[in-house]
């Protein structure tokens, strides 16, 4: 009986007679764990690095444990939103503008950085995160598509993707995004998760996550209650 015939992987042989069950489990698993093909765009668009694209992919994972959020994200990475552009495309939409301005075309840049309500929006924002964390922040389309990745910030990088979701529902809900909307998103998650990680015991989690101090506990609340006063005022 003849020997089957070599099989080069990988830049390496591979015996079948000789492999094990692991090996390969280990070779399925390395060729279902690559990246999708969306990755080599944004390497391209925003001068990114292979290290870089991993820590992209890997961010929502070690940022948040909602698994809406994760899944959310990896649409936005893949552009495989719905937007006005792609629904019109199809036949499901009567044009393509954008659901806030009425002008431009819809696309995933457009309607999370480019459009003027938005660009308005992410201005309120990092006001918003200036006053709850006193640190400066000058937000990029790069920012705001994939997260900032360059330094240790996971709770801005949190609170972008909650911010994202929150614009992306109120283009599905017709309404225009303000910023209170958003503080209202924000403080319901830090009650929520207050209250879970107390329950569990696990408050030290909860603290690193939110850079809890004095301070920024105080600032989530004031930050709601102050626009309700200046909203009843107007």
């Amino acid at each position: 009986m003849s020997s089957p015939p070599p099989l080069v992987i990988n830049d390496k042989d591979f015996n079948v007679l000789k492999k094990k069950s692991k090996d390969y489990y280990s070779l399925l698993l390395c060729k279902k764990a690559q990246f999708p093909n969306r990755s080599l765009t944004l390497k391209r668009e925003f001068d990114l690095t292979g290290d870089q694209i991993q820590k992209v992919y890997i961010l929502p994972h070690t940022v948040c444990c909602e698994p809406y959020i994760k899944a959310f994200q990896y649409k936005v990475l893949n552009s495989i939103l719905y937007t006005n552009t792609k629904l019109y495309k199809i036949g499901f939409a009567t044009d393509n503008t954008c659901s806030f301005c009425k002008s431009h075309p819809e696309t995933l840049s457009h309607l999370f950085f480019d459009c003027i309500y938005s660009q308005s929006f992410w201005k309120e924002f990092q006001h918003y995160f200036h006053f709850i964390s006193k640190e400066l922040v000058s937000l990029t389309l790069k920012d705001v598509i994939i997260g900032i990745i360059d330094s240790n910030r996971p709770l801005l990088n949190y609170l972008l993707l909650i911010a994202k979701l929150y614009l992306w529902d109120c283009r599905r809900t017709n309404m225009q995004p303000e910023i209170i909307g958003l503080k209202h998103k924000v403080k319901t998650k830090f009650e929520i998760e207050k209250y879970v990680n107390v329950k569990n015991n696990t408050l030290d989690k909860f603290k690193r996550k939110w850079a809890l101090n004095g301070n920024l506990l105080l600032n989530i609340y004031f930050s709601c209650r102050n626009h309700i006063l200046l909203w009843f005022r107007n």
